[in-house]
């Protein structure tokens, strides 16, 4: 099923996606992947990485100094869509924007 579909086939989402390229980790009790989130709403994500499929269906999600609790929706090998467990607000999606951003995480930011 693509991501964001309800399951009921409707294709409607419950909330806009926005595309956005973050550095992240995905942790549960047994796993630990580096991610890359490619899509985040107020109620989910979209991660890709290596090895996925191999998380519990409840995750911690961190993104620069913020961490999400979350549950797995869907997982192959190398993607997952995750659904929070508390609706992030919109100045929340903007501050991890700015923390997940590839030049933070580097430390080149200007």
């Amino acid at each position: 099923m693509p991501f964001g579909k309800k399951i009921d086939g409707s294709g409607r989402r419950r909330a806009a996606r926005e595309e956005v390229a973050l550095a992240g980790s995905a942790m549960s009790m047994r796993w630990s992947r580096p991610v890359i989130v490619t899509d985040v709403s107020a109620r989910g994500a979209k991660l890709e990485g290596q090895d996925l499929n191999r998380l519990d269906p409840e995750v911690l999600l961190r993104v620069g100094n913020v961490d999400f609790f979350a549950s797995i929706a869907w997982a192959r090998w190398k993607e997952c869509g995750i659904s929070f467990d508390e609706p992030l607000t919109r100045g929340m999606i903007a501050h991890i924007k700015r923390e997940g951003d590839w030049a933070t995480v580097m430390g080149v930011a200007a």
